[in-house]
């Protein structure tokens, strides 16, 4: 084994994989053959079996039906009679019983001759007195076949028909009669039937089926066929048919599978059996057929294995004898190789890869600014999702409905807060654009701080300072809004007491500078500064619900935008509070859209006349 991993290790690429691919494709081949052999034959046996199945269950109905029609014939026969009372009748002279006697011929002819394969007919009485007829070809007296079998066990089936085989192979029905109007026991009939009657079901489907096929009765006597093969002799003498689950035997070097079907009450028993060999007969073919098409298939995958090795070390061989021309000479020669597969793609790259090696410094850069293009991107979808949660119309219909119930109710402070939250809601998602001029920032911000006043009362005062001259600067929309939130949230809420908040706008050096002062409850500064670490951005601050991540994305929105010497910068001590700083590039640009309500107006309400931007609200 070991000599032979050598060899293998030590042969050529092409000799692999041809040897390789001639052992995947006949492990392949073999395997797909094999199992489609087996499935193939366990379909052809158990069709054939369903199929023999589906047959002895027709038997079944059949013979069931056949014996079933001679026992109504002959319970309508009584019943649509005087036989009943006839029976029943005690003769006191010799007229009477002659009269009776006739009246029993009489319907016992009628009963014989109303099938042609009814052979006799008798009846047997309460008395034990016997009336027959029959034609010349049963030798066997039905009554004393009867006798012999016994009355009572016929007697306690109340009136279930009992079929059983005589000595010349005559079938017989015995059912006891009883009188229609009092049900008292008045005797039994015994109707002979010629062995041909069911015999005849199994002569038709002969043809159809395989193996040997028993009709039992519910005592296990056997009713047909007359003739039993020796298979079904030992099938018999053994005892199997006793059992309805299927069995297996042997007889003669053979193996034989039985089954049997009991029809409704366990009247009759249908047994098959088979000869196995005969359920696969057809699979010789399949066989021979198997094998043939394995053997071509090898013969085919090993030539076309041959040529696929062969064209694969050819680009191999090529790219090898490139390779080494390239070591010795600095001079590159670049290779063509015969194809497109992977040998030809490593071919291809190459002969690119000192040209990847001049390039590597701008696709840095590229993938830097793309990488900045996608978070910027990223931020302004986050925005917008954040924007455009809820329709706007909806909310400004259901807003303006709640308004106008709370002015009805007088409401007036309520009415206040609806107006302005909707206000709110109006310049949140109503303006597009992904950046505002600084006065309908502040705007929106005192519109925000309107609703707080209302809740807070006037434990909260906010101071807004600004140069009119600043109006126009451009600024990134809703810059200001989460550092005033983060300053109620996180300094205001946590600290009793009148809370002020001022905001700041002025210009230096060129640059606009935007601040948002509380008078909080403060930090350390070890942790002012983690408030603009990326890694901290999740980090919960004071054990409250919400975090620093609205600070921080303002924060990467302004560096992404203008660059990494803008953003903020946080001042705080710790008690007596925050001052976060904005520096943004002074940008002025020439405003297209009228312009909004003052802030004043925000502050003051809907009832009350707007103020002048810049003015203090009241409280």
């Amino acid at each position: 084994m070991r000599s032979l991993r050598s060899l293998y290790g030590d042969a050529k690429l092409r000799t692999k994989f041809l040897l390789s691919f001639i052992v995947i494709v006949m492990i392949t081949v073999c395997l797909i053959s094999g199992v489609n052999y087996i499935v193939s034959v366990g379909v052809i046996k158990r069709n054939s079996g369903e199929f023999s199945q589906y047959l002895i269950g027709q038997i079944g109905i059949n013979v069931d039906k056949l014996t079933t029609d001679i026992e109504q014939m002959a319970f309508q026969q009584f019943r649509n009679s005087s036989l009943s009372g006839t029976l029943s009748l005690k003769a006191d002279s010799a007229e009477e019983e002659y009269a009776r006697s006739r009246y029993i011929n009489d319907f016992l002819n009628d009963v014989l001759f109303f099938e042609d394969s009814y052979l006799s007919v008798s009846i047997l009485d309460a008395e034990g007195r016997t009336y027959e007829v029959k034609r010349k070809a049963v030798r066997q007296d039905g009554a004393e076949l009867l006798r012999s079998l016994g009355l009572d066990d016929i007697k306690e089936r109340r009136g279930r028909a009992l079929w059983f085989r005589g000595e010349d192979d005559t079938l017989y029905m015995a059912k006891a009669l009883y009188d229609i109007e009092t049900s008292g026991y008045v005797g039994v009939i015994v109707i002979g039937v010629e062995n041909g009657y069911i015999g005849d079901i199994l002569a038709k489907v002969r043809n159809l089926m395989d193996g040997d096929v028993l009709i039992l009765n519910e005592s296990d006597q056997l009713f047909a066929p007359t003739a039993l093969s020796g298979a079904a002799q030992r099938y018999m003498q053994s005892g199997l048919y006793r059992s309805d689950a299927r069995s297996d035997f042997e007889y003669g070097g053979k193996h034989y599978i039985s089954s049997v079907l009991a029809t409704d009450y366990d009247k009759w028993r249908i047994v098959q059996i088979i000869d196995v060999g005969r359920l696969t007969r057809g699979t010789e073919s399949l066989k021979f057929w198997t094998i043939g098409t394995l053997l071509v298939a090898l013969l085919l995958a090993s030539l076309m294995a041959a040529r696929i090795s062969k064209r694969i070390t050819a680009n191999i061989s090529m790219l090898l004898q490139s390779m080494s021309r390239f070591t010795l000479d600095s001079k590159h020669e670049r290779i063509v190789p015969s194809g497109r597969d992977e040998v030809g793609l490593l071919a291809a790259k190459f002969n690119s890869m000192a040209e990847k090696i001049d390039d590597l410094f701008h696709s840095v850069y590229r993938e830097k600014m793309l990488a900045q293009q996608a978070e910027f991107r990223a931020l302004q979808l986050d925005y917008k999702a954040l924007q455009a949660q809820m329709n706007p119309h909806f909310l400004y219909n259901t807003l303006e409905t709640i308004y106008s119930m709370a002015k009805l109710k007088g409401e007036e402070e309520i009415g206040e807060l609806i107006y302005l939250l909707g206000r709110l809601l109006r310049d949140s998602l109503g303006k597009k654009g992904d950046d505002v001029s600084l006065r309908e920032e502040l705007e929106f911000v005192g519109g925000y701080l309107a609703i707080h006043q209302i809740v807070y009362g006037d434990r909260i005062a906010v101071e807004i300072e600004t140069d009119e001259a600043l109006d126009d600067c451009r600024v990134p929309k809703f810059i200001l809004q989460p550092l005033v939130e983060n300053a109620i949230v996180h300094g205001i809420e946590e600290k009793p007491g009148k809370a002020r908040i001022t905001i700041r706008c002025r210009e230096e050096q060129g640059d606009l500078a935007l601040e948002v002062e509380d008078n909080g409850v403060g930090m350390e500064r070890e942790k002012a500064e983690r408030l603009l670490r990326p890694d901290r951005a999740e980090t919960r601050e004071g054990g409250g619900k919400h975090t620093n991540v609205g600070i921080l994305s303002v924060h990467r929105r302004i560096r992404i935008l203008h660059g990494d010497s803008y953003g903020l910068s946080i001042t705080s001590r710790k008690g007596e509070g925050t001052k976060v700083r904005v520096r943004l590039p002074a940008v002025r640009r020439e405003a297209t859209d009228d312009a909004p309500a003052g802030l004043g107006d925000a502050l003051a309400g809907p009832d009350d006349a707007p103020a002048k931007p810049g003015t203090a609200p009241p409280g």
